[in-house]
C-alpha cells in the first residue's frame, strides 16, 4: 500500500506545458477549416430531427423488435423527447 501512495504523489495534478501544446495544437486544427461550421451542424441537426419524425414507426419498431421496449416507453422517451432536444 505504501507503494501506491508514493505512486500517486508523483503524479503532477495539472501539466501547464502539456496543456499549452493541447490548446496550440486543437487552435491549429480548427484554423485548418478542419471541423465543420456552425451552419453545418445546424443543417446537420435539422436533417436529424427531419429523420426522426418520417420514420417514428420504423423507430418504434425497431426499439420494441431488438430491445423489447414497451410502445409508451419508445413514445415518451424516444420518439417525443429525443427530438424536442434536437429543436432547440
Amino acid at each position: 500500500m505504501a507503494g501506491r501512495v508514493e505512486e500517486e504523489e508523483e503524479k503532477a495534478v495539472f501539466d501547464a506545458e502539456a496543456a499549452g501544446a493541447l490548446v496550440k495544437e486543437l487552435r491549429g486544427t480548427f484554423s485548418s477549416g478542419k471541423t465543420r461550421s456552425y451552419e453545418w451542424r445546424v443543417s446537420q441537426l435539422k436533417s436529424l430531427l427531419k429523420l426522426c419524425d418520417e420514420n417514428e414507426n420504423e423507430i418504434a419498431g425497431a426499439l420494441r423488435q431488438d430491445l423489447s421496449k414497451p410502445e409508451l416507453e419508445t413514445i415518451v422517451y424516444e420518439v417525443t423527447i429525443s427530438p424536442h432536444h434536437l429543436s432547440r
